[in-house]
């Protein structure tokens, strides 16, 4: 997921009451004079995705909206209160517009990565973003310092008095990660690979209908390779230029400051404890599991765009409520991309579009069943951003949300698909739970353990070869692969754009599948517990899943409980499959 966290919608909420207390206020003294600006953002109803156009941002006006407010809270007095806030509801009107722009630029770049102007644009934002956040921060901290009253819930965590968090040094680090990053996405779009001494199209090898097993492995490794070789060292950089960035902000290390970031209610600390447990229940199990070759029961069958719409609307239907809204909302005015392409790319995830107060779900359709999962999944991210106006501050109970609606939509299209379909879909979901409970686990410890790496054993063979330690540490090595997985972190993108992100999935998943336990044993109990859930009162993760009667993923056996569940799940309801192989 990309960007999926803003502050923006908070800050229209609070607005309306904002104002109403700023007319209330009299003051003394002369006036200031109210800039002329010639930079007014536009104004968004919404309508369908396709129908939504891309400007350019105006990177002149915006320098010069921001500017002139600065300077205007600097000369105000208290009495120029309601002319300062209504310049700093432009100001945040200009930044929304600002990343709806990126946003359109980004989709429709994804969408076909052929589009080189779509490319070109989606660049063009991401090396203006440091600009625009600079201009912003010198808004906000004069209006925190300015006599003229700007009520400090409109200040976006700045206090009254306080310095501006972007120093010299903090923008100059900001300008290197941007960079690092764009470095790093233009690796991932790699195609040209080495096979058996000739340079060939990755894409067009794999896409071969007459290729092999053999040969579609023997591409995906050199696949791996190229993007390893160009990815690690730059993810090296990014790890020095970060540690930087916690030095600067007086934090013991970036670990503790993302946390801090994603409004974690838990610590590092709490995290090591909790993967040593995982470590412990899940990694024998799994490769005894993985021995008997689960995926080898799977079916892969086709599911085109218009059906994997369906048989997701079907099951939100029978949801109801918010749920059932949400998706109404997302048909009508198309705010989604479903379709399969070799232009379009990988991966999945919901992003908010600011001006027009709309979620968006992209999926890189794979055009089988498991799209079904993916999409489910997104829906939930969907309908979080649609009842919390995309405000949910905790990264954990976002998660939740749609790890939660994956499990609810796959139980309520039981009814929906022959039972082997059913049966086929459970094993495939449950087989990618198991993988957050490997996979990402694996991911979060390997994380953790780079960042602690010292300098001078910050290299590309030590970095491998601690992905490859952490995956045997949680079962998450196919003998024979080990190469593959000492690789393959190198495309797991949220440990480069959105770093100490993937544990979240590994706690989040705990509570998801209390909600669907509670659905399995008591039909529409766990459809309430999410609904209530989604309507958070709880801005903290633990607190909120402790407020609806679910237990702290942290409590001793939790990861115990969740392995004798798959348990059953294999042993009853997937038996069938077993005996038939």
């Amino acid at each position: 997921m990309k960007r999926l966290f803003t502050a923006a919608a908070v800050r229209r909420r609070v607005l309306a009451l904002a104002l109403a207390l700023i007319l209330a206020l009299t003051g003394c003294g002369a006036a200031a004079p109210k800039p002329e600006i010639s930079y007014t953002p536009g104004t968004y109803d919404l309508v369908p995705f396709d129908e939504m156009e891309y400007r350019r941002p105006d990177l002149d006006g915006l320098e010069e909206l921001f500017t002139a407010t600065a300077d205007y809270a600097d000369a105000a007095s208290r009495r120029d209160s309601r002319a300062l806030s209504d310049l700093l509801e432009r100001c945040w009107d200009a930044y929304d517009e600002f990343y709806t722009m990126e946003t359109l630029a980004m989709l429709r770049s994804d969408i076909d990565q052929s589009d080189e102007d779509a490319a070109g644009e989606y660049e063009f934002c991401r090396e203006s973003e440091v600009r625009v956040e600079e201009w912003l921060d010198r808004v906000l901290a004069a209006c925190a310092a300015s006599e003229a009253h700007v009520p400090s819930r409109l200040l976006a965590g700045y206090d009254q008095g306080e310095p501006a968090p972007y120093t010299d040094t903090m923008l100059s680090l900001m300008e290197q990660e941007n960079s690092l990053l764009r470095d790093y996405w233009r690796a991932m779009m790699l195609d040209e690979i080495q096979l058996d001494g000739r340079t060939v199209s990755y894409s067009e090898t794999i896409s071969d209908p007459g290729i092999s097993e053999a040969d579609y492995r023997a591409a995906n490794l050199a696949y791996y390779r190229a993007c390893n070789a160009s990815a690690a060292p730059i993810y090296i950089d990014l790890i020095r230029v970060r540690r930087a960035m916690a030095r600067e902000w007086g934090y013991n290390s970036y670990e503790e400051m993302q946390y801090g970031y994603f409004a974690r209610d838990y610590s590092p600390q709490q995290v090591r404890r909790y993967l040593d447990d995982v470590a412990e229940a899940v990694a024998g199990y799994y490769q005894d599991l993985m021995e008997q070759d689960p995926y080898g029961l799977i079916s892969y069958d086709s599911l085109n765009p218009s059906s994997l719409l369906s048989l997701l609307q079907r099951s939100a239907a029978s949801l109801g409520g918010t749920v059932g809204a949400a998706f109404d909302l997302m048909k009508t005015y198309r705010l989604y991309d479903v379709s399969s392409s070799l232009h379009k790319a990988p991966g999945a995830y919901t992003i908010y579009l600011d001006s027009y107060d709309a979620p968006f779900c992209f999926l890189g359709a794979y055009g089988d069943v498991e799209d079904f999962l993916d999409f489910s999944h997104e829906f939930g991210h969907f309908c979080d951003a649609c009842v919390n106006d995309n405000a949910t501050g905790s990264l954990d109970l976002a998660e939740t949300y749609s790890q939660a609606m994956a499990n609810l939509a796959l139980l309520k299209s039981r009814d929906l698909l022959s039972a082997d379909s059913y049966r086929n879909l459970l094993l495939l979901h449950l087989l990618a739970n198991f993988s957050v409970y490997t996979e990402q686990a694996s991911y979060a410890d390997f994380e953790s353990r780079a960042y602690q790496l010292p300098d001078e054993e910050l290299t590309v063979e030590n970095l491998n070869a601690l992905a490859l330690s952490c995956a045997h540490r949680f079962g998450a090595v196919t003998p024979g692969d080990e190469e593959t997985c000492a690789l393959y972190w190198a495309q797991v993108t949220h440990l480069f754009d959105s770093p100490f992100y993937v544990i979240s999935y590994c706690v989040s998943a705990d509570a998801a599948i209390q909600i669907a336990e509670l659905e399995r044993s008591d039909p529409g109990k766990g459809v309430a517990c999410y609904q209530d859930m989604l309507d958070w009162k709880e801005d903290a993760f633990l607190s909120e899943v402790e407020r609806v009667g679910l237990e702290s993923p942290f409590a001793p056996g939790r990861a115990a409980s969740n392995l004798a569940l798959a348990d059953e799940l294999l042993s009853g309801s997937l038996a069938g499959l077993w005996n038939a192989a």
